[in-house]
């Protein structure tokens, strides 16, 4: 019988979910005895939880005796996305309320920007974004908010998988540049789509930060998101809504719109 901690935890289960969160945290398929370093689990112990991940499809392992995660793991993170957009929507709709703007959250899928939660302002000249759509990260505003949030490496990485089409004039197909593009985001803080995958439309995003590969953005025309209305309007309240997601995501009270 699996262990029962006195916080009413199960023990093997906290432990699958750390082994789970290391190799994530690597983004590579890891070796037993690295695996049980970064968790500092016996080897036995590390071995067991491995062989149930295993056979249940949440690890792979490779022909290098490695393991990285199963795909079992993806549906769960839609399934997870889905939930977690409807419950942000009333913060979007709260902030497309004040700036009458579209407004969008996307979360990292893959090599991907995944909008999990929509919202579009009541302008007659309008952005729809349906949810569940994924737009190529270094194409889109919140792609770009999102790849600034890990090193340059782990985004050329990204990039050499993904390729580099071109959508509009204004793509960026040039690895370098988009690294440029990384640095100058770390530093303002937010991340501009000068309309990179679709014409006519101008998009500001600000990653929700801490570790949650999340960004949320706000669309519009250029006419008018204009460079004055980025800076004085949409950055700081964007900045705001994504302190408050990010801290209802992190204390799992997002539903309640705190």
């Amino acid at each position: 019988m699996a262990e029962a901690k006195s916080d009413g935890s199960v023990q093997a289960v906290t432990r699958a979910f750390r082994i789970l969160e290391a190799i994530a945290a690597v983004e590579h398929p890891m070796g037993i005895t690295e695996i049980a370093e970064a968790c500092d689990l016996p080897l036995p112990t590390t071995h067991r939880i491995l062989n149930t991940l295993l056979a249940t499809g949440y690890v792979f392992k490779t022909p290098r005796r490695t393991y990285g995660l199963g795909a079992r793991l993806i549906p769960l993170s839609r399934y997870a996305g889905g939930a977690l957009g409807v419950a942000l929507r009333p913060l979007l709709a709260e902030f497309t309320a004040k700036v009458q703007e579209s407004a969008s959250v996307a979360i990292l899928d893959q090599d991907f920007a995944r909008y999990i939660a929509h919202v579009p302002s009541e302008q007659p000249m309008r952005l729809f974004t349906e949810v569940g759509n994924r737009v190529e990260l270094y194409a889109s505003g919140v792609g770009k908010a999102i790849l600034s949030q890990g090193s340059d490496a782990e985004a050329r990485a990204s990039l050499e998988r993904t390729g580099m089409r071109r959508f509009t004039s204004t793509t960026v197909t040039d690895p370098d540049e988009l690294v440029e593009q990384l640095q100058l985001i770390r530093e303002l803080g937010y991340a501009l789509d000068e309309g990179e995958h679709d014409l006519g439309v101008r998009c500001v995003a600000v990653p929700l930060g801490q570790d949650l590969r999340i960004a949320v953005s706000a669309s519009g025309p250029p006419s008018r998101v204009t460079d004055e209305m980025v800076v004085n309007v949409l950055v700081p309240e964007l900045t705001e809504l994504a302190k408050r997601l990010g801290e209802a995501i992190v204390k799992g009270a997002a539903g309640n719109g705190r």
